[in-house]
């Protein structure tokens, strides 16, 4: 596949995190899906519907914003920042109402139309101190 359609791919599994839209899931990720960044997550779409759903449920308005999408070979990288308010509870946090702002950088590899593997940094410290969470001992 091109690098622009494998972008494409990278913009639908955008899309399902903006929409919760978990259909999506088997459109865009391989049935061995691996998610590197989570080594206790089962391989396949079925994890990343349950990451989709947990976090929808604290922030059910979230969107993300591409700041930078790069692509070579059959690697997609992208830098992003996801809005949302909080709305419900997350990480066994209670609603704050707050809005939040997590930035990150992921980078997925497709292959045949379909993201086989990912690796994720996102700064979860900062998302904690937006919602007040206790941080340290």
């Amino acid at each position: 596949m091109s690098i622009e359609a494998n972008k494409a791919v990278v913009q639908r599994y955008l899309e399902m995190w903006d929409t919760g839209n978990l259909d999506i899931a088997e459109e865009v990720l391989a049935p061995d899906f691996v998610d590197h960044t989570r080594p206790h997550q089962a391989p396949g779409p079925e994890g990343v519907k349950e990451n989709i759903s947990t976090f929808r449920s604290g922030f059910p308005d979230a969107t993300h914003t591409v700041i930078h999408m790069i692509g070579e070979g059959d690697i997609v990288a992208f830098r992003f920042a996801r809005r949302g308010r909080h709305k419900g509870m997350f990480a066994g946090f209670p609603p704050t109402g707050k809005e939040i702002v997590l930035t990150g950088a992921d980078f997925l590899r497709i292959a045949d139309g379909k993201i086989v593997e990912q690796w994720s940094s996102q700064d979860g410290l900062n998302l904690a101190q937006q919602l007040g969470m206790p941080i340290g001992g």
